[in-house]
């Protein structure tokens, strides 16, 4: 809407120029003129405005002055001012002008007058008639949605509102984009005149990719309110898309081919027109047909393209496709190819199978087998889809089979295969059938049928029993883990199926079935299965529960849960083992009693308050033949030792807790009690060869005062000991302790006054206690350590390895018993060693428990029945004696006959010889393998690596090994069969 300057109205009176300031004459007055009639500004649009001057005159004989002006009329349509600032003083004759604004605010007639104030004393007040009429002038804007769809950046579309001016005055329309894009749009203002009707163009020019936010306000006259216009509007990366993008032609065999189509879609809302398909010719085995191009893709619209494999050779094949097409942005389009010339084949098994009559509410597996049995280079083979369908009359969503979660698609590469199981689990009486409907890349078809049947028979509700009820581990040292079992029995008259045995709750991860999940099993009248649950406890301990679930054919009450519950911590009492594995055994030929020692590790003495087998999966099969009185206090360091039999009466695997209570923890020490009852006679025992290229060596020299004699010996033999290890280039670690463990006096050296009690020479650590063959001058500085003093009463050398290698001190910079820094033992023991050790003494061993409490204990630090894993030697005195001697050392020889070893005489003159035999027996491959059970020495049979020896080895009754005379290479793998003999 336009406005126009209006009316100049001048006065009748001769013209004189401004507004003069003189004096004026005081016999004269002045008198104002103004414009006579009026003004009258007639039509003007609403909220558009109109201007006007009026000239008011000085037509008196003396000067005046014009104080103010004023318009009384309609609120807001009328505004008046002086055209310039003040003072108005008129001489006579002379003239000012006023400038009148007229902005109608609504439809009509809007009279108004405007007053003007002087110092006239005539007449101080003049009115001026105003008239004017407001009409009702703007534009009408369609639509009001405005919807640019999806175009490519880089391009531009417009769109346009019309707008339409129905009355006979001119407006003007404004457009104005707001929102977060609005400067990828624009637009431009127009003015319309009476009745006109105009386009007024929007142009949507994006740059950034993505829908965008942004509206139009359109002002339809000047002054008027917005009308707002809805704008929608997206910007793609590319208008025209391959799909797919990759067409994978899969395996064809070298005379065949295969025909795929590459699609163009058209994903804008504005027509694109392709114009030439080419194919880059990378390889000849790809092919198109007429592309009929040019052409149109219109809005959404999808076309596609016949494109050919046949492969001209064997191997992968690549190419690509390339569509022009009329874009700033993406002038091409392409399309990779990819083929594989030599197809796979596919082999499964089976393609059917019959489930037989199984129990309602039971679980029955097979495995199917899928490889890929084509040649080398006859292309990988990929399952995508494994779905079961029922072919008994049932719905597909009462199948009676499943199939185990296998992750799709699976590829298999030639000779590769895959196992999966598929389910009978029925829930309906009577025969039920289905198929296994698997969908592959193969060239022969993309699916395969496997078809499965089986009946389903009605039986009573099961009747189980589950022992224990709930498994407690009580406490476990951190870091540490162990086994207890429990037991499943049907206890009724009819079969039982249970099924889905597995963890419900593994405690964050903390309890485990070594065993592995059981999908399913039929339990006759009175039969029972055993399975393991382990719990491994982490570094920072705590408590733990979980639950193990079983599922039965019973619908009153389907699930069955035992609880798990564990408890964490450090302990002072440290059992020795720390589990007791009885192997197999038999009903009438149990295996000997095993022992569990327990040392205090503590500073503080701890009370011992009960010694019980808990509860298991068979209740009286391990028993107590042997334990101290509770309660009693155990000092610092000092030990006692529980005899536990196994009875081996209830065929299966057997599982119980040996329970300990200690005065520092809320539940009692674990030791787990774990046998398996057969009747089969017959065992074989495995052996791994070893090149004793990493070896653990302790000497324990006995520190009594008898050694005055042999000890110098010693000290002078150690570097033939020495030459002979590094000779061998052994990866070797050494260390020496003592015979005592109590103190004596301080005239003991190496400052634990002589009661080492397992610490590692010298304790004080004046020297290097742990040495290796990298250590400088490792003769001499292992020939001081040997040179331990012969202060000591007593000799517990058995006693003092065991103390050696358990915790705190095994495990310790620090023993945190005794006030000496750092004399523990920590570093010296690897796990990926051998260990030999080597007792050197006068007299005969000492120490409180048993022999086979000792060896067991060294045993199960590098594995029970690996002489190569552990073997022990001893100096110590024999049969012949001498007068130095104190008696025969039967407790070192029988230690060192079950590992493997043996004992040398301590009478001889020069230990040299016997030193560097010791040595290289330790760091060479083991002739003697010792069996685990009492054979029938006429059953057994040797393999080495899988082939039959009949000749080179002999049975060594007294030491119940097996011997070659010729060791086996190092990494042969030794098996030795034989019937087991009652002891």
């Amino acid at each position: 809407m336009s406005s126009r300057w209006g009316l100049w109205v001048l006065a009748v009176l001769g013209v004189l120029t401004g507004c003069a300031d003189r004096d004026r004459p005081a016999i004269a007055d002045g008198r104002l003129t103004a414009t006579p009639g009026g003004v009258d500004f007639q039509r003007v649009a609403v909220f558009d405005g109109r201007e006007a001057e009026v000239v008011l005159r000085n037509v008196g004989r003396s000067r005046i002055i014009v104080d103010e002006a004023w318009v009384e009329g309609p609120a807001g349509a009328w505004q008046v001012d002086f055209t310039h600032e003040g003072p108005h003083s008129l001489v006579p004759g002379g003239d000012c002008a006023l400038r009148v604004r007229f902005t109608p605010q609504g439809e009509g007639a809007l009279p108004a007058t405007l007053v003007v104030r002087s110092d006239s004393k005539k007449e101080p007040l003049i009115r001026v008639r105003l008239q004017g009429m407001g009409v009702d002038a703007w534009a009408r804007v369609t639509p009001r949605k405005l919807d640019f769809g999806r175009i490519e950046a880089d391009s531009s579309k417009t769109l346009s509102v019309s707008v339409t001016n129905p009355t006979d005055m001119q407006v003007e329309v404004t457009p104005k984009l707001v929102g977060a894009d609005k400067d990828e749009f624009s637009a431009a203002p127009l003015s319309l005149g009476p009745g006109e009707q105009r386009e007024l163009p929007i142009t949507f020019a994006p740059k950034r990719v993505g829908g965008k936010q942004v509206a139009l306000a359109v002002s339809p006259c000047r002054g008027c309110s917005d009308v707002a216009v809805q704008v929608a509007a997206e910007a793609l990366e590319q208008a025209v898309v391959a799909e797919p993008p990759v067409l994978d032609f899969g395996s064809i065999p070298v005379d065949k081919d295969r025909v795929l189509q590459a699609r163009l879609h058209n994903i804008s809302t504005e027509p694109v027109t392709v114009t030439e398909l080419t194919l880059a010719g990378k390889d000849a085995s790809f092919s198109h047909g007429p592309s009929g191009l040019p052409l149109v893709l219109a809005p959404g619209e999808t076309r596609a393209w016949d494109i050919r494999y046949s492969p001209g050779h064997m191997g992968p094949a690549e190419d690509q496709i390339s569509f022009r097409v009329e874009s700033k942005r993406h002038p091409t389009t392409d399309v990779q190819l990819r083929g594989f010339g030599g197809a796979a084949e596919l082999c499964v098994s089976p393609l059917t199978h019959n489930f037989g009559r199984q129990p309602i509410g039971s679980k029955t597996a097979v495995v199917v087998n899928v490889k890929n049995c084509g040649a080398s280079n006859g292309g990988p083979l990929t399952i995508h889809g494994l779905e079961f369908h029922s072919l008994d009359g049932h719905p597909d969503s009462d199948v009676q089979f499943n199939v185990a979660p296998l992750t799709l698609p699976h590829r298999l590469l030639p000779g590769e295969e895959v196992n999966f199981k598929v389910f009978f689990e029925p829930s309906r009486e009577g025969a039920a059938a289905g198929r296994l409907v698997m969908t592959t890349d193969v060239y022969s078809g993309e699916t395969t049928e496997l078809d499965f049947t089986g009946n389903a028979e009605r039986h009573a509700p099961c009747q189980v029993a589950i022992t224990p009820a709930a498994v407690d581990f009580g406490t476990v040292a951190p870091g540490y883990g162990a086994v207890l079992g429990v037991k499943v029995a049907n206890t009724g008259a009819d079969l039982c199926a249970v099924k889905n045995i597995r963890l419900r709750d593994d405690g964050g991860g903390v309890f485990s079935l070594p065993g592995g999940e059981l999908d399913g099993l039929v339990l006759w009248p009175g039969d029972y299965f055993s399975l393991m649950v382990a719990f491994l406890s982490p570094a920072g301990g705590g408590d733990f529960t979980g639950a193990l679930q079983f599922e039965q054919a019973e619908p009153s009450n389907p699930l069955l849960l035992v609880p798990l519950a564990a408890h964490s911590q450090a302990t002072c009492l440290v059992a020795s083992p720390r589990f007791v594995d009885y192997g197999l055994a038999r009903p009438d030929c149990p295996p000997a009693p095993r022992e569990v020692n327990y040392i205090n590790a503590c500073r503080a003495p701890v009370t011992v308050s009960g010694v019980r087998i808990g509860a298991g999966t068979t209740d009286g099969e391990f028993s107590l033949n042997h334990t101290p009185g509770t309660p009693f206090t155990l000092d610092p360091g000092d030990a006692f030792t529980v005899e536990v039999g196994y009875e081996a009466q209830v065929f299966g695997l057997n599982l119980s807790p040996l329970f300990v209570d200690s005065s520092d923890l809320p539940a009692p020490v674990l030791v787990p009690l774990i046998g398996e009852s057969s009747k089969r006679a017959d065992k074989t025992d495995t052996f791994i060869q070893q090149d004793g290229s990493k070896v653990d060596v302790l000497f324990v020299v006995d520190n009594t005062a008898s050694m005055v004699e042999e000890q110098p010996r010693i000290v002078s033999a150690m570097p033939a000991f020495a030459e002979a290890a590094l000779a061998k280039g052994v990866d070797l670690h050494v260390a020496v302790t003592t015979t005592g463990i109590d103190t004596a006096t301080d005239a003991c050296p190496g400052g634990a006054k002589g009661g080492e009690a397992g610490r590692f020479f010298p304790a004080d650590g004046s020297r290097p206690r742990i040495l290796t063959q990298n250590t400088p001058g490792l003769a001499s500085v292992l020939q001081q350590n040997v040179n331990v003093g012969q202060c000591a009463a007593v000799e517990q050398g058995f006693e003092a390895v065991r103390r050696a290698l358990s915790p705190p001190l095994v495990s310790g910079a620090d023993d945190p018993r005794t006030p000496e820094p750092n004399d523990g033992n920590m570093g010296f023991l690897r796990d990926e060693a051998a260990l030999v050790v080597v007792f050197m003494g006068d007299e005969d061993d000492h120490s409180p428990d048993s022999v086979d409490t000792y060896v067991r204990f060294l045993q199960t630090r590098k594995g029970e029945y690996q002489p190569q894993r552990m073997t022990i030697y001893a100096i110590a005195p024999t049969d012949a004696g001498c007068p130095t001697s104190g008696g025969s050392g039967t407790r070192y020889a029988e230690a060192a006959t079950r590992t493997g070893g043996e004992v040398l005489s301590v009478c001889s003159a020069d230990y040299a010889p016997l030193l560097r035999a010791v040595a290289n027996k330790a760091f060479s491959a083991q002739d003697r393998f010792p069996l685990s059970e009492q054979p029938d020495a006429s059953s057994i049979t040797v393999t080495v690596n899988g082939a039959p020896t009949t000749s080179g080895w002999t049975y060594d009754a007294v030491t119940n090994s097996v011997v070659f005379s010729s060791a086996p290479a190092p990494g042969a793998k030794v098996e030795i069969y034989y019937r087991r003999a009652c002891r």
